[in-house]
């Protein structure tokens, strides 16, 4: 493999000569499909949207609610809504136009090399099972992907955001409700190895968790909004992804948790030769991670 550029470099041409892009999207146009898509030709959602990301990059998609920067995102990960569709152009991912792939190769794309996470990927969570019997599920469809990650078990790199004495267990119904649901986990099986246990709680680490072993042992219920986020963000790491994309990780976050979850991107960006696009309103706070900072307009087109 060659050398991996400089993270931080400007001159894209430059860095043209040195390494091509992991992922390059060219003249991409999506339009409505579905019902009531009269006209969408002439008035797409977004037209003419060209950029590059490069292996080990940064880069920030920016611009006002509802100009098409979640919809690239959704497109680039394959899971567009069916109601709309990629109508002109072509999305590349290393060298390779993926926009003609069918359900499966795109299933295997997420699987193995692209993951995003969106804003409403806390409904990927099972309430009724624990978060280790979840994890586990996650290691075993991407056993082939485990043995690199597990070189880092034990490792704990990042200041932790919450404390197991910060947590506290719910009474009465919920804790009735908790023995219910540990009898169903022992029936269905579901317990891990040490070796699985050990590289769930490396994972669980990495994401900023204190005590790994009491969010193994939860129900997502029992936790918050964002620490369910980084039990998903967790999972997704598990499977080796080379391109991480995550659509406004930092909505309705105050400054201090903003921070936080970017700083947490960046160094996740070391700890697994992450490539990373972020989708983001915030141009202000994206540009103090980012590599490079692009803008959409709000008619769906990238801003000159």
């Amino acid at each position: 493999m060659g050398k991996r550029p400089v993270i931080g470099w400007k001159d894209t041409i430059e860095r043209a000569y040195v390494q091509k892009p992991l992922l390059h999207v060219e003249h991409l146009e999506i339009s409505r499909t579905g019902a009531g898509a009269s006209g969408s030709e002439s008035n797409p959602l977004l037209r003419d949207v060209n950029f590059s990301v490069y292996p080990g990059e940064i880069v920030a998609l920016t611009g006002p609610s509802g100009c098409g920067k979640s919809l690239t995102a959704h497109a680039i990960a394959g899971m567009l809504d069916p109601s709309v569709g990629v109508t002109q152009g072509c999305i590349y991912y290393n060298g390779e136009d993926i926009i003609p792939f069918h359900e499966q190769r795109w299933q295997r794309l997420r699987r193995e090399d692209i993951a995003l996470l969106i804003q409403q990927s806390l409904s990927g969570l099972n309430p009724i099972r624990t978060v280790r019997a979840q994890l586990t599920d996650t290691l075993r469809l991407h056993r082939r992907r485990q043995m690199h990650a597990q070189k880092e078990q034990g490792q704990a790199d990042l200041a932790p955001s919450h404390t197991a004495s910060q947590q506290t267990h719910r009474q009465g119904v919920m804790s009735r409700m908790r023995q219910m649901l540990n009898r169903a986990t022992e029936l269905a099986g579901g317990r891990t190895t040490p070796g699985q246990e050990a590289y769930l709680c490396s994972l669980l680490r990495k994401v900023g968790f204190a005590d790994p072993e009491y969010i193994l042992s939860s129900y997502p219920f029992e936790l918050s909004g964002g620490m369910c986020q980084r039990v998903l963000l967790a999972a997704m790491l598990s499977s080796g992804p080379r391109l991480f994309i995550a659509d406004e990780p930092t909505t309705a976050l105050d400054v201090i948790n903003r921070d936080k979850v970017l700083s947490l991107l960046l160094q996740l960006r070391e700890d697994f030769e992450l490539t990373i696009l972020l989708i983001s309103h915030d141009r202000q706070g994206m540009s103090r991670v980012a590599d490079r900072v692009l803008e959409m307009t709000p008619e769906g087109r990238m801003q000159p």
